[in-house]
């Protein structure tokens, strides 16, 4: 009996009222789902039309979703009644209380009568006590109908079977027996001989709702919601963070200004407490702001982690024709949602507080007149790069037919090599427009920043050009004489690092001498310098991070092969190309596996080398073998 009423309490709070905090009494929804006890809800609705003089409508206590009634609200105390009947939680509340020994016969309720059910009809829907049951099985109407022993029900050995028959919105009376393909809603006969009688496709319920439970359409939807519940939990966590950081900003500058305090005179005093005025006025009005986007984003959340209960609930106790039913009423709605949240989303900006104090200046007193301002930082929300969607943005086609080309993020362009052609190009950022492009006289492999305006383009036949990016000239041109080189990234003014096969070569920038050399098991075509002393390339099939002589972690899956290019975002997840496996792999920073991007999700097949913009959320691919480019964001 424990387990049987254990089985239930994980789904207590779908059942549970968030107005009065009680179990349901008269469940009612809603048109955005949210379920409320109908007294709860008409106190809700008279209390808004008093408070808030509505004429129009009254916002859902829960996600604030505006609920139209039409242009008046003439009897507000009638409306509750007129809401929907959550059926399906009705039939979870009967569940609960059968399973929990607390179901009332419902033919003596009717009479004012307490007495204890034995027998449940899942058709009629109802609990009978044993004369209730001798009379039920009296009436033609019902005599066939299937009753099954609640004692046995609360044991297990019977399960509950709900929701054979669904009652139809439209009319009440009646029960659903159709469903109408063409416009995806569930007919009883009057909706199918008054509104779908022209209707080519339309069905039995029964054939309709078949399968529903196992279907990709059941299984995708939760996934769908659960993604969202996921995403809008880490917008949340973003948001709160924000509150954090704001908060320790603001202490660090009152921290500032007091120690500046002790060092100056009465002066002080003053502008000290017109700017702390200032801050505080910027405190409130930025954690107003945020405490808005934290509400909205929960209310977004709640809706999805409703519907997500609800389908959950359905998919495990539900019949196939109520999942159909839950199924038919979620997806309109998570569809307006989503767009919703995509607005919402664009719209957030991460904000920070910083203060730029004024600089001594002799003649303090009458020369200075404020410590200095308050600065309110605004950077648009990049999402979570461990969950964020990968998102094409362009496709550019760097060889203009096949070949092979490395890329580099710079500040205001994209620069990629072509090694058939012989050639440095250079994009605007955005990819779309072919700025220019610097010939070379060997074939360039791999390129690398070095300054502002400056970077560095590798080449197998052992030399390594210096290139002015912004005039896309020749400014130097490096031999490296008994180096193996092929890919290269710079390490600091002094130093840059070439990998090649089955080496890693240190080199001094100015005079291009080794500094040093270290051996690996090969397939060390690409590495990636993260400070001074870290780096990260390939061995073998293997991954390594090392840090000055010693490995932080070694990365390897049986899904990654010939590992070819590294990145790391800003957040410092690393990712590296699997190139004859065909995928990215998305790192930690301390080697754990994040995911396993397809290359196709980028367009390509065979991803080549991988980077990141400074701190944004765009990346660039390229391929090894179509001659593309792919600039794709996080988001």
């Amino acid at each position: 009996m424990a387990t049987h009423t254990k089985d239930t309490d994980h789904f207590d709070d779908l059942l549970t009222c968030t107005i009065c905090l009680k179990i349901f009494n008269v469940p009612k929804y809603l048109p955005c789902l949210h379920t409320f006890c109908e007294s709860c809800i008409n106190t809700y609705i008279l209390s808004s039309v008093e408070k808030e003089k509505i004429t129009e409508g009254f916002t859902c206590p829960v996600c604030r979703k505006i609920v139209s009634v039409g242009t008046t609200l003439e009897k507000p105390e009638l409306l509750a009644a007129t809401l929907p009947t959550n059926h399906f939680v009705t039939l979870m509340l009967d569940k609960r209380a059968i399973q929990k020994a607390e179901k009332m016969c419902n033919s003596c309720q009717l009479n004012k009568e307490s007495t204890e059910a034995k027998s449940w009809c899942p058709i009629c829907e109802e609990a009978f006590c044993d004369q209730c049951e001798k009379y039920h099985k009296t009436f033609k109407i019902s005599a066939r109908h299937k009753l099954f022993n609640i004692q046995e029900m609360q044991s297990g050995s019977t399960p509950f079977e709900v929701c054979r028959v669904q009652g139809c919105e439209e009319h009440p009376e009646k029960i659903v027996e159709f469903y109408c393909l063409d416009h995806s809603q569930p007919c009883c006969t009057s909706c199918a001989t008054l509104s779908h009688h022209k209707c080519e496709n339309v069905t039995s319920i029964q054939k309709a709702a078949s399968g529903i439970k196992q279907s990709t359409k059941a299984s995708g939807l939760s996934q769908r919601l659960r993604k969202h519940v996921n995403q809008l939990s880490e917008v949340i966590d973003n948001r709160n963070k924000n509150f954090t950081d704001v908060d320790n900003s603001i202490e660090e500058i009152q921290t500032r200004l007091a120690d500046m305090k002790i060092e100056i005179s009465k002066h002080i005093n003053r502008i000290e407490t017109a700017l702390k005025v200032e801050l505080i006025s910027s405190k409130k009005q930025i954690n107003l702001k945020l405490k808005d986007e934290v509400d909205i984003f929960s209310s977004y959340r709640s809706a999805v982690k409703n519907w997500k209960a609800v389908l959950d609930s359905v998919l495990e106790h539900g019949s196939e024709q109520q999942c159909l039913m839950e199924i038919i009423k979620i997806e309109p709605k998570i569809f307006e949602l989503e767009q919703e949240i995509d607005d919402s989303v664009k719209n957030i900006k991460s904000v920070s507080v910083v203060f730029n104090p004024s600089s001594p200046i002799a003649g303090f007193v009458k020369n200075v007149e404020t410590f200095g301002t308050i600065q309110v930082n605004e950077s648009a929300y990049l999402g979570n790069f461990r969950t964020g969607n990968v998102r094409i943005l362009k496709v550019i086609d760097v060889c203009n037919g096949r070949g092979s080309s490395s890329g580099i993020f710079l500040e205001n362009c994209l620069l990629f090599t072509i090694r058939q052609k012989k050639k440095v190009v250079k994009y605007s950022r955005d990819g779309k427009s072919l700025l220019s492009e610097l010939a070379l006289q060997c074939d360039p492999q791999d390129i690398a920043k070095i300054k502002k305006s400056e970077v560095a383009v590798s080449s197998s036949e052992k030399v390594v050009y210096i290139v002015d990016n912004d005039k896309m000239t020749l400014l130097q041109t490096l031999p490296l004489p008994g180096i193996p080189v092929y890919g290269l990234c710079f390490v600091n003014e002094e130093q840059f690092i070439t990998g090649h096969s089955s080496t890693l070569t240190w080199i001094n920038v100015s005079s291009g001498q080794k500094v040093n050399q270290r051996t690996t098991n090969g397939q060390s075509l690409f590495v990636l310098s993260i400070e001074k002393y870290d780096y990260i390339h390939a061995d073998g099939r293997k991954i390594n991070y090392v840090v000055g002589n010693a490995t932080k972690f070694t990365y390897t899956h049986d899904q990654l092969v010939c590992p070819r290019g590294i990145g790391i975002d800003f957040a410092g997840n690393i990712y590296i190309a699997g190139y004859n496996s065909m995928n990215i792999h998305q790192i930690t920073n301390e080697g754990q596996l994040i995911r396993i991007i397809p290359a196709k999700v980028v367009g390509l097949e065979y991803p080549w080398t991988i980077r990141f913009a400074p701190k944004c959320n765009k990346f660039i691919v390229t391929c090894n073998t179509s001659g593309k480019a792919v600039l794709c964001e996080i988001a």
